[in-house]
């Protein structure tokens, strides 16, 4: 349990870390911003799943510090090893540009850190008078060794391990929340319609923006889509969800804290990461929601680089419809409730990926046949051949427009229509 003594060492003048000797993980929580702080950064789910403690929320940086500084002899793509975290540089009458310089030379000149322990792609967060902001991906103890050996970064910079909630965008939880308890206030309204006999409708996608140096991994291996995808539903279904599990403060909090010091939305995420993890057969190793749910309904896929003209998000959605999906599920012993909490328990595992820095929901059109299956090679449009349908552009829903978004949870929730 992090004291109070312990908290009120958040402002910037707080700690002074000796440069012979990196900061602990404890004295790095110094040099965080607060809740609050990091709020007027991005909006996200922080605020929810902490309640707004500040006192849970050290205890969490504490926690992805340890985490990050605890895989040194590992150093794959999904490695927890590798940490993204959000920096603001607070110098005071700096463009964000010399905001960002200052940033890339601590980095640079600090000893025993070379170009493969650290990603930074400049400010790309929040710029204003009082801060400049980006995310920076490093490996095991660089952020320590950089405080060491820049004693005046202290009076300038704050950094933030990126953790579940404060990757995911405000109001992912209530809505998805919403729509899996069957609430209509937030206006179901369909918006199937016929085209030379295919239904189309918008199923939930999870896109999800990759963090600086996955796509270049150790400075020079360009990663491919495929690889990096692969690596991403593997991270999800490893070791029975087992990996997910001790890489989560929420769990460890619930389960290991010997108090009841958390908050409703940590139990959620740690309940779902239980569920899943008891899911596997102790004889054959098989687990319904991460072999059936995670392996055969969700797709996951990079979409091509900016460079070639896409986004380069990690896409993450189902590949077939509602109605085929909750088959599926039901053909695996999994009722509604099961696969309701195998969808919190990807979300969770996608977010906790130390490869991902945000996570959005968008809604990704979706044609079926007449019937509501998917392999529209089962039903031919009829002479003359439309163009063939496409299954892929995705369009940006606002979270301003929670009627959109209840339209698309349907595919997730496997919702079985009257």
């Amino acid at each position: 349990m992090v004291g109070a003594s312990f908290v009120a060492l958040v402002s910037l003048s707080a700690v002074s870390i000796s440069a012979a000797a990196a900061a602990t993980a404890d004295e790095l929580v110094a040099f965080g911003m607060s809740l609050a702080e990091f709020d007027d950064v991005r909006m996200s789910e922080s605020e929810a799943d902490f309640d707004g403690s500040e006192e849970l929320w050290d205890e969490a940086l504490l926690f992805e510090y340890k985490l990050a500084t605890s895989y040194t002899e590992d150093k794959a793509i999904t490695s927890l090893g590798y940490q993204p975290y959000m920096i603001c540089n607070y110098a005071p009458d700096k463009t964000g540009i010399q905001r960002a310089q200052m940033v890339n030379e601590a980095f640079q000149n600090t000893s025993g850190v070379d170009v493969s322990h650290f990603f930074f792609e400049g400010i790309s967060e929040l710029n204003n008078a009082e801060r400049s902001c980006g995310v920076i991906r490093t490996f095991n103890d660089t952020i320590p060794k950089v405080y060491a050996s820049n004693p005046d970064a202290e009076t300038w910079m704050k950094t933030n391990p990126i953790h579940p909630s404060m990757k995911m965008v405000d109001s992912t939880v209530t809505t998805i929340q919403a729509r899996m308890d069957g609430d209509t206030d937030l206006g179901m309204i369909s918006i199937d319609q016929n085209e030379n006999g295919y239904i189309k409708r918008s199923t939930l996608e999870f896109s999800n923006v990759l963090c600086p140096g996955v796509r270049s991994f150790n400075g020079t291996q360009i990663v491919s889509g495929k690889e990096i995808s692969q690596a991403a539903q593997d991270f999800v279904v490893e070791d029975g969800g087992k990996t997910a599990r001790d890489a989560s403060y929420y769990y460890d909090k619930v389960n290991n804290g010997g108090n009841n010091d958390y908050t409703e939305r940590m139990k959620l995420w740690s309940d779902a990461v239980t569920f899943v993890v008891n899911l596997t057969d102790p004889v054959d190793g098989r687990n319904p929601c991460l072999d059936i749910v995670v392996g055969k309904i969700f797709t996951f896929e990079v979409s091509p680089f900016i460079g070639q003209g896409g986004t380069g998000v990690l896409e993450v959605y189902s590949s077939v419809s509602e109605e085929e999906g909750y088959v599926i599920a039901e053909a695996s012993n999994m009722t509604k409730d099961d696969v309701d909490q195998c969808i919190w328990y990807t979300l969770y595992a996608i977010a906790l990926n130390p490869m991902v820095c945000s996570v959005e929901p968008k809604a990704r059109p979706q044609t079926l046949c007449p019937d509501l299956t998917s392999d529209l090679s089962q039903c031919p449009p009829p002479s003359p051949a439309p163009s063939q349908p496409s299954s892929g552009r995705v369009v940006k829903v606002s979270w301003m427009n929670k009627v959109v978004v209840s339209m698309a949870i349907a595919v997730f929730s496997f919702r079985v229509l009257n």
